[in-house]
């Protein structure tokens, strides 16, 4: 994961993206996240949580694709924008603060190819990791709801 943040290259503003490929816009979220110094132990542990909360909810979607979505929105939600601040002169009194913040649109083809990156690097921990997370979770907050239904 740190070898996938630091070869993400330059992150480009948020209003810049528009009319990128979705594996353009993939790399940039990566150097998003780089540039806001989020530590690759973040990103895998979001990738075995929602592989984790997947495994122990009887109704929730299996898919492949559903679980690398979950965790793309998760981590992009992380560093996704563009902050911009300056002073405005303004002739009549004091200067007058300008804010724009940016959001890119997390689309579905961004956030697969985001999950997919994610998923090829933590997926050979995802079947040691996830039944000792699970055995975890239950220990200490007991079973999901979906296994009291499913038991009654």
């Amino acid at each position: 994961m740190d070898y996938l943040l630091a070869t993400a290259g330059r992150a480009e503003p948020a209003m810049n993206l528009r009319g990128l490929d979705a594996a353009s816009r993939a790399r940039i979220a990566f150097a998003r996240l780089s540039d806001a110094e989020i530590p690759a132990k973040r990103l895998v542990a979001i990738y075995l949580a929602v592989a984790a909360l997947i495994e122990d909810d009887f109704a929730s979607n299996r898919t492949k694709e559903f679980q690398i979505v979950q965790a793309a929105k998760a981590a992009h939600r992380l560093a996704s924008g563009t902050h911009r601040r300056w002073m405005m002169w303004n002739p009549k009194g004091e200067d007058v603060s300008i804010e724009i913040h940016a959001y890119p649109r997390s689309s579905g083809l961004v956030l697969r190819k985001i999950g997919e990156a994610m998923g090829k690097v933590v997926d050979p921990l995802v079947g040691v990791a996830v039944p000792e997370i699970i055995k975890l979770k239950v220990e200490r907050f007991g079973l999901h709801p979906s296994h009291r239904a499913a038991a009654e």
